[in-house]
């Protein structure tokens, strides 16, 4: 009898630890508020920045982009946040001739940070930035934005 009880507890104190749930990854779906603006190092003062700029992502692939004074620009998106930094498409049907905006995105906690490239002229989308930032002198643009309350 002791036997089994000392085989049986053998067992249970050998017996893998049940994993914890993976860590869910915070979802860039949602209404982001616009707070602050870089462009090529230099922080843009809050009127020609972010300020009253809303992004909304939804589940299905689709983006809204609305100024509190201008008609909104919808389209579609696509991220990857395997990559490191993650990685966001944007496709607006009245933006850029260029093809998608390519970019890079982070989210923690409330807050989301979007970088992209950005040009005026040229037969083709620049490239996606390598990292969260806006070098001085760049065609570098650094967003951030906060996740609106419910």
């Amino acid at each position: 009898m002791y036997t089994s009880i000392l085989v049986g507890l053998a067992v249970t104190l050998a017996a893998p630890a049940p994993k914890e749930p993976p860590k869910k990854e915070s979802s860039i779906v949602g209404e982001w508020v616009g707070e602050k603006l870089v462009i090529g190092g230099k922080e843009m003062p809050p009127a020609k920045g972010l300020k009253g700029v809303r992004f909304t992502f939804t589940e299905d692939g689709k983006f809204t982009v609305q100024n509190e004074s201008e008609t909104p620009e919808t389209g579609t998106y696509k991220v990857d946040p395997k990559k490191d930094p993650a990685e966001i498409d944007l496709v607006q049907p009245l933006g850029t001739k260029n093809g998608p905006t390519l970019g890079v995105y982070r989210i923690e906690g409330d807050t989301l940070t979007m970088c992209f490239a950005f040009t005026l002229a040229g037969p083709k989308a620049p490239p996606r930035p390598a990292k969260l930032e806006s070098p001085a002198d760049s065609d570098i643009m650094l967003m951030t934005f906060k996740r609106a309350k419910k």
